[in-house]
């Protein structure tokens, strides 16, 4: 009777296990997908007021087109529009007015990343907001929004440090998901990217280091999604994973506590069952003896 019951509340056991892990996936894909949302709105909100920006700054030089050569004026402009950068270039892409002295010259023409805001000189109401970037001048990590002059034909554009838009999108970063994510006791969620680095963990270490680093089984995760058993950082546990997006979601159990239940169930069991069989064995010695 034991034994048939130690098997029968190993499977029960570990089917529960597997369905609070399921469970606790669907809620981190649909955190995920949230967290994608808000990145996208983000970004597109980010965008959206760097093109006002721009447009305020292209209103001015319409203006007052005198303030294009004067360094001064500008910089109380960038200051007040609060970017870092500004650039007013000619019918021929050439920037003639800039918060950058070295900038002026500029052919913006000379690199793809700068060339793409031509089309402002022969398009009214054009507007672009470049994703962050390498500037065609220097190579620099940066992010330009940019629309057409009012006044003559030309470019206007606004810059900004990608820190900037870094500081907004951590409101939205994955590496937040499975901070202190926990399934059961001691069972935690893990995120990661196609290429196996590590990008979200219960404890916010390891970012970044790869999946066989940290200490799982080679080829572990085949397929869009699965499950398996491996002893990692020490501990045997149930692994279950999915692809999610353009991450790979990792759950885990520890298997002392999945059949935990079990364990004393069957613990519990095997005394009784132990002490009926004493009890029996004396029993007929007793009648015997009366």
């Amino acid at each position: 009777m034991t034994g048939v019951s130690f098997a029968l509340q190993s499977g029960q056991s570990l089917e529960e296990a597997k369905t609070i892990i399921r469970l606790n996936m669907e809620d981190v894909e649909a955190t995920i997908q949230d967290y994608g949302k808000a990145t996208n709105t983000i970004r597109i909100e980010s965008d959206a007021q760097a093109i006002a920006k721009a447009h305020s700054l292209a209103y001015m030089i319409g203006i007052k087109p005198s303030i294009i050569g004067d360094a001064q004026e500008l910089e109380m402009i960038r200051k007040l529009l609060d970017v870092d950068e500004l650039h007013i270039s000619d019918k021929n892409g050439i920037i003639e007015g800039s918060t950058i002295g070295s900038y002026i010259g500029y052919d913006m023409t000379s690199d793809p990343q700068s060339k793409e805001f031509m089309l402002a000189i022969y398009y009214k109401d054009f507007e672009l907001a470049q994703k962050p970037q390498p500037k065609g001048i220097d190579k620099t990590l940066f992010q330009y929004a940019g629309v057409d002059r009012l006044d003559q034909p030309g470019i206007v554009q606004v810059g900004f440090r990608p820190e900037r838009l870094k500081r907004v999108l951590q409101t939205a970063d994955i590496s937040r998901v499975a901070r202190e994510w926990r399934i059961g006791a001691r069972g935690l969620v893990m995120i990661a990217d196609f290429d196996g680095r590590i990008l979200s963990t219960f404890d916010g270490r390891n970012l970044g280091k790869s999946l066989t680093a940290y200490g799982f089984p080679e080829k572990a995760f085949n397929g869009a999604e699965g499950e398996f058993k491996a002893t990692v950082q020490g501990e045997k546990s149930l692994f279950m994973f999915r692809f999610v997006d353009n991450f790979l979601v990792i759950a885990s159990v520890p298997e002392e506590e999945i059949y935990r239940k079990r364990n004393y169930n069957s613990s519990i069991m095997l005394l009784v069952s132990l002490i009926a069989l004493a009890v029996s064995g004396v029993l007929p010695k007793a009648d015997r003896s009366s």
